[in-house]
């Protein structure tokens, strides 16, 4: 994106420095959550500090190993419907025997559901919590690409197997074996 001539911004408090150099890249050493402090920022005063225009297809992606769920059950989602057009997300501690845990994760979900269509879903195949619920596998952790509704093509054609897209799926580790995932179609 950064070589595209697009501006990206990196947040993360557990390194000292962004794993890429680049004009359009801007690295801030802090983490992404609820409220702010002196090593955390929440993702409205990003928002704010970088002056986002919603009239951009701006594209926001979180791997925050966890902790999206406790932003996004507290975020007001009208600002990601105003400034984002595609959200791409590692969802972490997808765990269906945990029945609490999973009732929150999907009143997450049906809250982004409302304005946001998944495209594309992979699991991550470095993931060490692997299930085998109901004759199908399930990951612990997966990434899901978002594209807002009203950007969705019409009659855009539904898959029965995810994470198999030559070109597009890689193993998040090569040495380890990619899992697809099949849904049944009842």
């Amino acid at each position: 994106m950064a070589n595209m001539g697009y501006l990206v911004l990196q947040y993360d408090a557990s390194i000292d420095r962004g794993p890429y150099v680049h004009p359009n890249i801007l690295f801030h050493k802090k983490f992404v959550g609820t409220q702010s402090d002196h090593q955390t920022t929440t993702l409205e005063q990003i928002m704010q500090d970088h002056s986002f225009d919603p009239s951009l297809h701006n594209i926001l992606q979180i791997d925050i190993e966890g902790a999206e769920w406790d932003i996004f059950e507290k975020l007001d989602f009208s600002i990601l419907e105003k400034y984002f057009a595609q959200i791409i997300i590692e969802f972490h501690g997808c765990d269906p025997r945990k029945l609490e845990q999973t009732r929150q994760h999907l009143a997450v979900l049906e809250k982004l559901h409302q304005t946001f269509q998944p495209i594309h879903l992979h699991y991550n195949n470095c993931c060490t919590c692997f299930f085998y619920i109901q004759e199908r596998f399930f990951c612990s952790v997966f990434e899901v690409s978002y594209l807002r509704r009203d950007l969705v093509p019409p009659n855009l054609p539904l898959r029965e197997t995810c994470g198999d897209i030559a070109g597009l799926d890689y193993p998040n580790d090569e040495r380890l074996p990619d899992v697809p995932i099949r849904f049944a179609l009842n």
